[in-house]
C-alpha cells in the first residue's frame, strides 16, 4: 500500500461521515487479505471511496474515465491513488489486464460492471468485463450494493452494504469459455441486486379481498 494512499485514505476516513450519513452492512462478508475483485452498481464518483474506506487493510484499484484523467489536480490524484483510466467506447482491453495483474499481485480491484453511474438508482445491464477478470484471474468476488435517495448531497443517507464472498466456476484463464463469462455475469447482477433496495413495482402486492358470492373462480 503506498504511502499517500494511506494518507489519503486515513483524511477521508475522518471526512466522509462529516459529508454523508454512511451505513454499512454485511461487514462479515469483508476478506481479511486482498486479491479480491469487488463488484459493485454505479451511483456517484464518491463509489470508489465509500467501498475502499470499510476495507483498508489492502489497496484497492478502479477503473476511472479517461477524461477525468487530463483534469489537472484530479489526475494527479486519481494516478497517485492507484484508479487505472479507461478510454470508454474503444474496446481497449489493456486496463482490465492492469486490473488483473494488481489482483495477482495482492491489491483489491473494484469495478462497476454496469459501465456508467444509475442516475435513479435502478441497476443497469451488467458489461463482461468483470466476468472476464473474475476468470482471468480466479479472484473472490465480493459484491457490493450501494443505494441513497435522489442525488447525492451533503449529509445524504447512504447505505453501502457488503455480499459473501464468492467463486466462480473453473475455466482456462487463457481462454474463458463464453458460457462461463455469461454465468459469471448472471451472478454478479444476482447478488448485487440482492444488496439493493427493492423497486417499487417489486414489492409484494396487498393480498386480495376475500372473494365474494357470485365472484368467478378459477
Amino acid at each position: 500500500m503506498s504511502a499517500f494512499y494511506k494518507i489519503a485514505f486515513g483524511v477521508l476516513s475522518v471526512l466522509m461521515p462529516v459529508a454523508f450519513k454512511i451505513r454499512t452492512e454485511g461487514q462479515e462478508n469483508l476478506p481479511q487479505e486482498g486479491g479480491c475483485l469487488y463488484v459493485s452498481n454505479h451511483r456517484s464518483n464518491a463509489d470508489p471511496i465509500l467501498i475502499g474506506l470499510q476495507n483498508r487493510k489492502a489497496q484497492f484499484c478502479f477503473l476511472a474515465k479517461q477524461e477525468l484523467f487530463s483534469k489537472g489536480l484530479i489526475g494527479r490524484i486519481l494516478r497517485r491513488l492507484g484508479a487505472v483510466a479507461i478510454d470508454r467506447g474503444t474496446g481497449d482491453l489493456s486496463p482490465l489486464a492492469e486490473l488483473s495483474e494488481r489482483l495477482k499481485n495482492g491489491e483489491n480491484a473494484l469495478i462497476f460492471p454496469e459501465g456508467t453511474r444509475s442516475k435513479d438508482g435502478s441497476l443497469g445491464r451488467f458489461k463482461t468485463g468483470a466476468a472476464l477478470i473474475a476468470a482471468q484471474t480466479g479472484a473472490p468476488v465480493v459484491p457490493v450494493g450501494i443505494s441513497f435517495s435522489g442525488k447525492l448531497r451533503f449529509r445524504s443517507r447512504i447505505t453501502v452494504r457488503f455480499g459473501a464472498p464468492f467463486s466462480i466456476p473453473q475455466t482456462d484463464p487463457e481462454n474463458p469459455s463464453p458460457a462461463v463469462l455469461k454465468q459469471v455475469r448472471q451472478e454478479m447482477t444476482k447478488r448485487v441486486s440482492a444488496l439493493l433496495p427493492a423497486p417499487p413495482e417489486a414489492l409484494p402486492m396487498q393480498e386480495d379481498a376475500p372473494a365474494q358470492k357470485g365472484d368467478l373462480k378459477s
